[in-house]
């Protein structure tokens, strides 16, 4: 990238000592994003493979004590991965949006555009968590916590290798359309809660567009389990060893990904808190860590709902393995890496559309739920059931 041009009658040039902001440096950009990613990786290692293998090999998980210790410490491992993926993803996204809109910022404040995270975190840190008084109090505070927990409760089902899953069900399906309607009524809430027109629209939007386009998602969803013969997220990966399910299944893909989007309230699909309509719609009357919870929560669905995805149609943890046994720890780590790549590369083209495309007209937004996905996922279930009826018959 080219050096970005200033006004020369700026009275405050972005310049730290030593440090010219404006000089690209790809070598940093290349060395930040590879830390980032392997920051990501130790963390899914050790709250994913590294403590579970601990626990069963000193035999505590027997015990009654010792399982009650294990899920403490895997509920704050989760919570710490979360935390490390919506600070690194907010790190990306700014860079990125950067990149693509020339702001000077978050891509040259501080090594590789660090800093500017760092002080927005600092920023919500620091701000007073305030509460309007026309506010139904109880439900302004409990809706942030609720789309928090959310995101939070879809971690435990996600699988990242060969065993490693904090919670392996045989519902892992249904899991996930269940505990992604929690968010819903986070944000539907927090909305209604606020005593404004701007939160009352947003809210409203927010309940429209979420669950118009949780339909046709479950949909999607359930056309994978009819195929694979299993709600269980490790046996739809252990039926991709032969052909990845986005290749038989490529309309449930397809509505998977544009409700996917949807369900992360991003462009082109931002009508909730769209900035220049609605102020910032449901969010408008919240600041400190109360706008915190729904910030961390937006940035963990990112992250999530490319996981889901590389799970149910992109072979989840596949890949050659070079000797390494089967279900050993050692595999395990390759495992969740090629997760983690398959991730990333979704990641970047979420952002790469958020970054791009302009927003729908809330008509437009309905219409393409109602009349183009639902049908689209009926046809793709039908197809995935006559796939399924084929496989049997052979």
């Amino acid at each position: 990238m080219s050096r970005m041009p200033l006004p020369a009658d700026r009275l405050v040039q972005p310049k730290l000592v030593g440090y010219d902001p404006t000089r690209p440096r790809p070598w940093l950009e290349r060395l930040a994003y590879t830390l980032f990613f392997a920051a990501l990786w130790a963390m899914v290692i050790l709250a994913y493979g590294a403590v579970p293998a601990l626990f069963r090999r000193f035999g505590w998980l027997s015990t009654t004590a010792g399982f009650l210790a294990y899920a403490v410490v895997e509920a704050v491992l989760a919570f710490l991965l979360a935390a490390v993926v919506a600070l690194i993803l907010i790190v990306v996204l700014r860079k990125y949006l950067g990149k693509v809109q020339e702001r000077v910022g978050p891509m040259h404040y501080g090594p590789a555009g660090v800093f500017q995270t760092v002080f927005d975190a600092l920023k919500l840190l620091g701000k007073e968590d305030f509460a309007p008084k026309r506010v139904d109090w109880l439900i302004f505070r409990i809706a942030p916590a609720i789309v928090f927990v959310s995101a939070f409760l879809l971690m435990v089902a996600l699988p990242v290798a060969g065993g490693w899953v904090m919670a392996d069900l045989n519902v892992g399906l249904l899991y996930i359309v269940a505990v992604s309607t929690l968010g819903a009524y986070g944000v539907v809430l927090g909305g209604l809660s606020q005593g404004n027109k701007w939160g009352l629209l947003g809210g409203f939007r927010a309940g429209a567009q979420l669950v118009s386009y949780e339909v046709p998602l479950a949909l999607a969803l359930l056309a994978v389990g009819v195929y694979a013969g299993s709600l269980r997220l490790s046996d739809i990966v252990e039926h991709q060893y032969g052909v990845w399910h986005v290749v038989p299944l490529f309309l449930s893909f397809v509505v998977y990904l544009v409700a996917s989007i949807a369900e992360l309230k991003a462009t082109p699909f931002d009508l909730p808190e769209a900035e220049s309509e609605l102020v910032a719609g449901y969010n408008t009357e919240y600041s400190g860590m109360s706008f915190a919870f729904f910030f961390l929560a937006e940035f963990v669905e990112l992250f999530l709902l490319p996981g889901f995805m590389v799970v149910l149609f992109f072979g989840g943890w596949h890949g050659p393995l070079f000797g390494l046994a089967p279900g050993s720890f050692a595999a395990g780590v390759l495992q969740s890496l090629y997760f983690l790549i398959k991730v990333a590369v979704w990641v970047w083209i979420f952002l790469w559309i958020r970054a791009t495309l302009p927003r729908f007209r809330d008509d437009q937004l309905m219409d393409l739920a109602w009349k183009g996905l639902l049908p689209l996922a009926l046809v793709g279930l039908l197809v995935a059931a006559f796939l399924r009826m084929f496989l049997e018959v052979l």
